[in-house]
């Protein structure tokens, strides 16, 4: 039957054509009104499937009339990628690469060379294995082939019948935006056209009404593609978002409602550039992001991130935080929402109001334990952007160490080589910075702060040889370490040894402190992320440009040269008390780094901790008692089996100072924490939860949300917003006026309209049916929006003869 279409276009390419795509949009717009988990498990699937097959096949020699349904082709796309069975992912894939040839070569459209050059290297990358896997065919070698696979075991397009792949929201908006660079190269060269207008409206109608199987497809597509955006939109979506939180509280298809909620928050990182400058939902959003965070789970960990990262990018490009703090900006905002988010903070154990920014790295250390290198180095480069945020109204060093830096430095000790080296120990020069070296020099460690002479002269000399490092680096960075001697700039190690027996027992025999015990859990082993290697994702611009921020920011800097410090790394000092005053901030600061050592597998990054907390046993001994359990059952289990010299130094520094200052009772327990609500930093820094923990987190959430429209977008329309910034257009393509209509009925094959009429209960016409405010189906409070008015246009006759048939190149 798909040949016989064929050999239809070639007498009336744009009436056959038109015929075709306007059903398929007819059909899955009807997969709306009794809406399934997925699209495969509605009755209407075969019809869907077969539909396919014959636009695959159409789309040689432009059967398909590109230039005319390009916007209804990508919506048909972006709704069955990685859908069905393997030959129908081939197929789809097929579909796009034949669109792009057609651009290529459509007589109806005339290109610039530019743009071509951008259409035929879009065809070489969707022949890539990268988007062989997100079209969810990465096992073949062949996509044509198998798209043309005719044995019988294949041509079955139940469910049951194949293995049913999980498809990633982000591989859906790696395509969609693949597909846009096409779509808004070639409408460079056509100054009327209103394909992303057409295909906005149909991702929004779809967005915006409730369809387990496609609305979260269609708020990523929606999310990517929008030019502009209303506060209604917003409202909307944030609306939409609440009621998943809702249905996980009904329980159990808990999936499709954490697909939907990942949905909801990257249409809201799409879309939030886009907002008025003076939008408060701007600084409100950062909200939105943290809250979706808290829920500990995988995926929408992920989503958090994004949405986190574009909102601290879009404040910055705004210059919010030119005047004031992130912490002053975003707890102003929280204010009328207090009450609410108090007992989100109560809930995971992370008190904003008493520290902001340790409550913020709290949340961001769970991105070191993502299964994703990807998400690990966006949280680096969150916490990198943080940390210039925090001291830009301050004007001072991007690494000064102060009361609010402090807790992101700490964060980035194991992943920046810049912190650290920017960031000096106190009482002795860190040997992971230095080069390795056959050079034996002694070196004093870790004296003990004491009243008595003969204590402070305590010391320890057994050097540490160096991992890694560079003399030209520390010269660089250290001018006068780097001018004292050229032996000062080797390494300072000697090959310690082992510890004596007796020692080893007569440090853990003493240690009365260290009683409970708690047992190490062990996290995925990452590599040392740097700042400088990973790239951010394109992110949204918003009214002024880079240029023109940059630009002003050079010449405020040119005419306030004196405003900028630039640190020393000698008296820049991590864990200075002269800075850090308050024994809150001690004991956070103490906590990060003991968390990250209890949940770091690495031994670079331990022989890192270990030697700042060291360090920190004898700055803050009254605070150090806080962190005794997170170190115990680590320290211990070193202490009986560790062989590097290099890691039990500082730990042997630990307990010595531990043991010094166990006569006198500690002002500071572990509780401690527990007195100012951070009792659950620790906790919720670890590996994500292997049961959801959505179910009971989720109340919360949406009572904050609903507080949050109530506040920031009361009275506001949500369904007549939006509709003002789009050209009305018609859902469905244009028809060509000729004896049919596109609401006739067109009966493509005999199966076809037996399944039509077997799948529709009585008085449903399955050709004729409009969606419509009044007959589409809601749910959950889901708005629906109605079809546009069609707008049919004339076109000049004329087709395309069709020799043969090519397969997919």
């Amino acid at each position: 039957m798909a040949d016989t279409a064929v050999a239809l276009a070639s007498g009336n390419v744009k009436l056959v054509s038109s015929k075709v795509i306007g059903r398929m949009c007819k059909i899955i717009d009807k997969t709306c009104l009794s809406p399934t988990p997925t699209l495969e498990q509605h009755l209407m699937w075969d019809d869907i499937a077969i539909l396919a097959r014959y636009m695959l096949m159409l789309s040689f020699n432009n059967s398909l009339d590109v230039a005319a349904h390009l916007p209804y082709l990508f919506h048909v796309v972006t709704f069955l990628v990685a859908t069905g069975p393997l030959s129908l992912r081939a197929s789809t894939h097929g579909l796009v690469i034949n669109i792009i040839h057609s651009l290529c070569t459509c007589s109806q459209l005339h290109f610039s060379e530019e743009t071509k050059q951008v259409l035929r290297l879009s065809l070489t990358e969707f022949s890539l294995p990268k988007f062989y896997l997100l079209f969810g065919i990465s096992k073949v070698k062949s996509a044509a082939v198998i798209a043309f696979r005719s044995s019988y075991r294949d041509r079955s397009f139940s469910p049951g019948s194949y293995e049913r792949e999980t498809f990633a929201l982000t591989s859906l908006e790696t395509v969609t935006e693949a597909l846009l660079e096409i779509m808004e190269a070639c409408m460079r060269d056509i100054p009327t056209c209103k394909w992303l207008d057409q295909w906005t409206e149909l991702a929004q109608r779809f967005a915006f009404q409730y369809n387990p199987s496609l609305q979260p497809r269609a708020l990523v597509v929606f999310g990517c593609i929008s030019k502009r955006v209303s506060h209604g939109q917003i409202k909307q979506i944030i609306r939409i978002l609440s009621k998943a939180l809702e249905s996980c509280l009904k329980g159990p298809d808990t999936y499709n409602s954490q697909v939907l909620i990942e949905a909801t928050v990257i249409a809201l990182t799409k879309l939030q550039p886009l907002l008025n400058k003076d939008s408060p939902l701007h600084k409100a959003l950062f909200w939105v992001a943290v809250a979706v965070l808290q829920l500990d789970e995988v995926n929408l960990y992920s989503a958090g991130t994004a949405l986190l990262e574009q909102n601290l990018h879009t404040l910055d490009s705004l210059r919010i935080f030119n005047d004031k703090s992130p912490e002053e900006v975003f707890m102003a905002i929280r204010n009328p929402l207090e009450w609410h988010c108090k007992q989100m903070d109560h809930f995971v154990g992370l008190n904003f109001n008493s520290n902001f920014n340790f409550a913020l790295v709290g949340h961001l250390l769970k991105g070191y334990r993502h299964p994703s290198p990807a998400i690990v180095a966006r949280t680096v480069r969150i916490l990198h952007t943080l940390l210039t945020l925090v001291n830009k109204h301050r004007n001072c060093d991007k690494f000064e160490v102060n009361t609010q830096s402090v807790a992101y430095l700490a964060a980035l000790l194991t992943v920046s080589e810049e912190v650290r080296s920017r960031c000096s120990l106190k009482h002795r020069k860190s040997l992971l910075l230095t080069d390795i070296s056959m050079e034996n020099v002694p070196m004093d460690t870790y004296p003990i702060h004491h009243g008595d002479p003969s204590y402070r002269t305590l010391k320890e000399n057994q050097p540490w040889s160096s991992p890694k490092g560079s003399e030209g680096y520390l010269a660089a960075s250290y001018p006068a370490v780097g001018q004292t001697s050229p032996r000062a700039r080797k390494s300072m190690s000697l090959d310690m040894g082992q510890p004596s027996q007796a020692n080893t027992k007569k440090l853990l025999g003493t240690r009365k402190s260290f009683d409970h015990l708690i047992s190490d859990t062990k996290a995925p082993k990452r590599q040392e992320m740097e700042s400088g290697i990973t790239t951010p994702p394109k992110m949204r611009r918003v009214a002024e440009t880079d240029y023109e921020m940059e630009t002003q920011r050079i010449s405020s800097s040119q005419q306030h040269p004196h405003l900028r410090k630039v640190s020393v790394s000698e008296s820049n000092v991590l864990l200075d008390e002269e800075v850090l005053t308050d024994p809150k901030i001690q004991a956070l600061l103490l906590t990060v780094l003991a968390t990250l050592v209890k949940y770091t597998t690495d031994e670079f990054d331990q022989r890192i901790l270990y030697e700042y907390l060291a360090e920190a046993s004898v700055v803050f001994p009254k605070v150090f008692p806080v962190v005794h359990n997170l170190l115990d059952s680590k320290i211990n289990t070193l202490l009986s089996s560790c062989q590097d010299p290099n890691l039990l130094n500082p730990i042997h520094g630990i307990v010595q100072s531990v043991v010094y200052h166990e006569e006198s009772p500690p002002q500071y327990q572990t509780s401690y924490l527990q007195s100012f609500g951070f009792n659950g930093l620790w906790r919720f820094a670890g590996p994500f939860s292997k049961q959801t923990q959505i179910p009971d987190y989720a109340e919360l959430i949406v009572k904050f949300l609903d507080a949050l429209i109530d506040t920031y977008l009361p009275g506001i329309d949500e369904e007549t917003s939006e509709e003002s910034l789009l050209t009305p257009t018609s859902p469905y393509p244009p028809a060509v006026q000729s004896q049919l209509s596109i609401t006739a009925n067109l009966n493509l094959s005999n199966s076809m309209t037996s399944l039509a009429t077997s799948q529709h209960s009585p008085g449903i016409d399955k050709e004729n049916v409009e969606l419509s405010p009044t007959t589409g189906h809601c749910n959950s409070g889901r708005t629906r929006h109605g079809s546009a008015s069609q707008v049919q246009k004339q076109r000049s006759a004329g087709s395309f003869k069709r020799n043969s048939i090519k397969k997919i190149v």
